[in-house]
């Protein structure tokens, strides 16, 4: 299958690129950058600036293209987390109607800030969604695709909650301050926190793809954790304590509205329609992700792409 893939050079779109390429499959990844490509993404990956350079048919289009979203909110940088996702998303919309052969599968991008802050409420796909920025961003992010759907081709979109790796994102983050011993909860700490191991987010893609899950599922693992918990196993793991809490005040002042609705929002995400289409996790708690991730010695593991 050839895929062409928006965001190839990201974190998991790293990983989404190795493991596609090691299966066989031929790989186009639209980047800015092309050429880091080749050096990020494996050396048969192919590059273009934007999908009309592509050539040749595609059998599935994967859009996570979108800036950080872990940063203080100013308007300027709402309108650029916008735009990041929205203008690709579209693009690939309408490039892949556009096309005589029209791909069969577009997996597109959503995030855990679709549902909001809904403290202990048990989130599933079916769950209505949240307020605030974040999760009408999301709303707008996955309604980009319904000209898609409309047309009849399968749609999957991917609610995606923390994804846990020591190559980037939170964890990677968190470990410095954790290390040294002074890592510890965020605010109350009773906030829910859902998360996915590295392996289990590409494995889930693939999954997703192979079976055209044509909806929207929760890429998490089954096993949602509360601040306070994730705190202590991490610090457990790292031989290390946990008690240096961050005040919510803190956060707030240093984030303004992205820690209310990032870091202190509560979801507890259960990763339904993969569970009930045969998707078997690799890493189903947070004590195994976090073991294999450091390999128990508190250094990151080594690369496996």
């Amino acid at each position: 299958m050839h895929c062409l893939i928006s965001g190839g050079t990201g974190l998991i779109g790293r990983l989404f690129c190795h493991q596609w390429l090691a299966r066989g499959d031929t790989l186009t990844v639209l980047s800015r950058r092309p050429d880091k490509v080749q050096k990020l993404c494996g050396e048969t990956a192919r590059s273009c600036r934007e999908p009309q350079e592509v050539d040749t048919p595609v059998d599935v289009v994967v859009n996570l293209a979108g800036e950080p979203i872990v940063h203080r909110w100013t308007e300027k940088r709402r309108a650029e987390i916008r735009n990041s996702r929205l203008r690709v998303t579209e693009q690939l919309v309408r490039w892949s109607l556009a096309q005589a052969q029209r791909p069969r599968y577009f997996l597109s991008g959503s995030a855990v800030g679709y549902y909001g802050d809904r403290g202990g409420d048990l989130l599933r796909e079916s769950s209505p969604p949240g307020g605030g920025f974040a999760a009408q961003l999301c709303r707008d992010w996955e309604a980009a695709t319904l000209p898609l759907q409309q047309a009849g081709i399968c749609v999957g979109t991917m609610r995606t909650a923390i994804v846990l790796s020591t190559r980037g994102g939170a964890l990677a983050q968190m470990l410095p301050a954790f290390r040294l011993g002074a890592g510890g909860p965020m605010g109350s700490g009773e906030q829910w926190m859902s998360w996915i191991h590295e392996d289990d987010i590409v494995g889930l893609m693939l999954h997703a793809i192979d079976r055209h899950l044509c909806l929207p599922f929760n890429a998490c693992a089954p096993e949602a954790v509360t601040n306070n918990s994730f705190a202590r196993l991490l610090a457990k793991q790292l031989h290390r304590p946990a008690l240096m809490r961050t005040p919510a005040w803190a956060l707030k002042l240093m984030f303004g509205e992205m820690a209310e609705e990032l870091l202190l929002a509560s979801q507890r995400m259960e990763p339904r329609t993969a569970l009930d289409s045969g998707y078997s996790f690799q890493f189903p708690t947070l004590q195994q992700a976090l073991a294999d991730l450091l390999q128990g010695n508190g250094h990151a593991r080594k690369v496996r792409a």
